[in-house]
């Protein structure tokens, strides 16, 4: 197994945990119930990690990631579905709970 993500926002690690399952790319997340442990460890070690469980996986993984974030507008803003009304984290191109798709704004 091989560390290819980390980050204290569960839904981030959540996503990109999304992204390479879709791919086909078996992962692991470690750390989901450490925040209970904050404050008595050094808060970076009990962030969310994403592994991917098979170490050949690793480079595929990281360019899938590294073209997401590419593909992510740097000024992105949360956003709320004009479908179901559930706020959108960012870095989702749907919305999480009906699969909408994020509207595209409006060239200026």
């Amino acid at each position: 197994m091989k560390k290819v993500f980390e980050n204290i926002d569960f839904i981030k690690v959540g996503h990109y945990q999304s992204i390479l399952e879709s791919s086909g790319i078996p992962t692991l997340v470690k750390n989901l119930a450490t925040s209970s442990f904050m404050g008595d460890v050094p808060f970076a070690e009990v962030f969310p990690e994403l592994w991917v469980v098979d170490e050949g996986d690793y480079d595929e993984a990281m360019r899938l990631l590294r073209e997401h974030r590419e593909a992510s507008p740097p000024d992105a803003q949360d956003w709320v579905c004009a479908l179901c009304g559930e706020e959108v984290p960012k870095e989702f191109g749907q919305c999480w709970n009906c699969q909408t798709d994020r509207p595209v704004p409006a060239s200026l």
